[in-house]
């Protein structure tokens, strides 16, 4: 999940047209602000009309942007009809409700819902021209084949993992030391920086533990609880803004954080040209890594729109698509040849490489968790001290 961030900021950066639509959209959303027209966002293009030759997408603000979709615009002339989401919670209601969009983009967490809920068609992988170049760690991904058929095609990916200021912490160079114990380390009270979404706050515990974080019974939320209650008082701060997450390490506030990608890719344009060091590291217990991607909703069969639904899919996980997507959101891809566009050193500064495979070996990859709403509650509790 991207972070969030204070409204002055997102103000900066949106009348700079230095966010995304997806980011602007979501970022909206968690001020209570309502999705807004895509094309009044700085640099859009021009909303096209609805066509009902074209099959309609349901997805996250962003993805509508013509670079994932220059595959199916080559094939059909035009681009697919959008409907737009602010999270998968509303994207989820909406069909409940009734609206039946024929591709929709769910990330890892809801792929059971969904599918349990009828809300996902197979997919033949035969009819994606750019399957075979989807690396297989992605092909594997929990939930995304359900008795033998293909329900999920994996598109995007980012991690939750350890930054550390090793100039100021320099035994964490050593890897026999990059584990999540680190937001334990008594040396460095007071400068931690655990993640404050409750759901990967418990994940590391769990992985710090032994325990699968997304199946854990009541005792094994216990033994998490009993772990996190020591963490917390360690904390510099957990309410603080994305930016000010990235400032405080910056200025070696915090020298060891539990974060993603994107908090990485700030930090290197901070440090260009001053002597602070640090690292993005991924802990031996793994990484938390989240994913996200695309799938056939049962309309597409009835409405005659399975080839389409099939197109939308392959423009996607082509690599001109991943090229734009690593280039311009710093999200990884899950097409192997978008990383030849990039050198090595490009990719470390925005926390990927060009070996996934290697760099991915032994994440846990995000998914549903027991009673998430129990796990919320305890996170509030434990902050508070109790």
């Amino acid at each position: 999940m991207k972070p969030m961030m204070e409204t002055a900021r997102f103000h900066d950066l949106i009348c700079g047209g230095k966010l995304n639509r997806r980011q602007a959209h979501k970022i909206m959303a968690s001020f209570g602000i309502g999705t807004v027209a895509t094309q009044t966002m700085a640099g859009a293009a021009q909303a096209q009309e609805a066509d009902e030759e074209h099959p309609v997408f349901f997805t996250w603000a962003g993805y509508d942007e013509p670079e994932f979709m220059v595959h199916y615009t080559g094939k059909y002339g035009r681009e697919p009809n959008y409907a737009i989401f602010g999270d998968e919670d509303e994207a989820f209601a909406k069909m409940r409700a009734g609206f039946e969009p024929h591709v929709t983009y769910p990330c890892g967490p809801s792929l059971k819902l969904w599918y349990d809920a009828g809300l996902l068609a197979p997919i033949e992988t035969d009819r994606l021209s750019n399957w075979p170049d989807v690396l297989q760690i992605f092909k594997d991904v929990p939930n995304s084949v359900v008795d033998g058929e293909r329900v999920y095609v994996p598109e995007d990916w980012g991690q939750t993992a350890l930054i550390i200021r090793t100039d100021l912490a320099p035994e964490y160079l050593d890897p026999e030391n990059q584990t999540w114990n680190a937001l334990w380390d008594q040396k460095y009270a007071g400068r931690m920086a655990m993640s404050n979404y409750s759901y990967e706050a418990f994940a590391i515990a769990a992985l710090l533990l032994g325990i699968s974080p997304w199946h854990m019974n009541e005792n094994e939320r216990l033994q998490c609880e009993d772990l996190l209650r020591t963490q917390v008082p360690l904390n510099r701060a957990l309410e603080s803004s994305f930016t000010e997450r990235v400032q405080a390490i910056a200025s070696g506030e915090v020298i060891v954080a539990a974060a993603g990608n994107g908090t990485y890719s700030e930090l290197a344009a901070h440090a260009d040209g001053t002597d602070f060091e640090f690292t993005f590291v991924t802990p031996k217990e793994g990484a938390i890594t989240w994913h996200c991607g695309l799938c056939i909703h049962p309309a597409a069969i009835r409405d005659g729109f399975y080839e389409q639904a099939h197109e939308i899919i392959d423009s996607f996980i082509s690599p001109e698509a991943g090229v734009y997507e690593i280039g311009n959101w710093y999200y990884g891809h899950s097409n192997k040849k978008a990383y030849d566009s990039f050198s090595e050193e490009f990719l470390l500064s925005i926390g990927l490489s060009k070996n996934i495979e290697e760099f991915l070996a032994g994440t846990q990859f995000q998914q549903a968790m027991n009673e998430p709403e129990v796990l919320a509650l305890r996170w509030e509790e434990l902050k508070a001290g109790f």
